[in-house]
């Protein structure tokens, strides 16, 4: 059975009502918070707009890591832990990913253990050359 229109009405006036009440009693802490710091004398706390706060680009960070470890390459998590040494505040999944699109890239190697500067990457011997059969 569908609620008919003047039930919809009742319930649309009750929600009105709840949702100006709340106005009013937000509107009324903000002025009692106001107050209490005016009589306090202290200095009103901002409250952080931004929400979380992001890592700085830990990109370059990578490829001079990368680049000093030279031809020895590093592992994700070698890398993983002197990123977060350096910066502690990069997300737990950042490295892994920046070092997966660095290789897309091709700035650097993976020989499925470790990453390479792509300069310092060793050469890899291919066990057989492809040919064209006629």
């Amino acid at each position: 059975m569908k609620p008919t229109g003047k039930r919809m009405k009742v319930l649309d006036d009750d929600v009105a009502r709840v949702d100006a009440e709340i106005a009013r009693l937000q509107a009324l802490r903000e002025g009692l918070l106001r107050a209490k710091v005016l009589i306090s004398g202290e200095t009103p706390a901002t409250p952080n707009v931004d929400g979380r706060k992001r890592s700085p680009n830990i990109k370059p960070l990578i490829l001079d890591y990368m680049k000093s470890v030279e031809a020895r390459g590093a592992t994700s998590i070698e890398v993983s832990a002197i990123i977060k040494e350096r910066v502690p505040t990069v997300a737990k999944d950042s490295v892994g990913s920046i070092l997966s699109r660095l290789k897309a890239d091709g700035a650097l190697a993976y020989d499925g253990e470790r990453y390479y500067d792509a300069r310092f990457a060793p050469k890899t011997e291919r066990p057989f050359e492809p040919r064209v059969v006629a």
